[in-house]
């Protein structure tokens, strides 16, 4: 009897959100949440980013002025400790996906490198 390819998925996603390094992102990102300075900073620095991804896709010039203020609110926001506490959580998981995603596409790179 073979597996459906759907069940093993949906049993990869609730492994991945029993994780520890997902709940920990899930409790980092509490702590933002909680933290007036932090969560002001957070989301100031998400509608820059928003606003730059916008702007390249759409094919128009970003300015010194829009670098400049996306590099110092990153820059503030990463001396912040609830922040940075948050930045190390979504690291530690990006990591694990990454890894996810070299066992996932295994199969597809053998054909290519067979």
């Amino acid at each position: 009897m073979s597996t459906n390819i759907y069940d093993t998925a949906n049993t990869l996603e609730k492994e991945l959100r029993d994780s520890e390094e997902y709940t920990t992102l899930v409790a980092a990102f509490n702590e933002v949440k909680k933290d007036e300075a932090a969560s002001k900073m957070y989301y100031d620095f998400q509608e820059v980013q928003i606003k730059l991804q916008q702007k390249q896709m759409s094919g128009e010039q970003i300015t010194e002025e829009e670098i400049a203020e996306a590099q110092n609110l990153a820059q503030t926001s990463g001396e912040n400790d609830v922040i940075k506490g948050l930045m190390e959580a979504e690291q530690r998981l990006s990591t694990l996906i990454e890894d996810l995603n070299r066992i996932i596409m295994k199969p597809v790179q053998d054909v290519y490198q067979a």
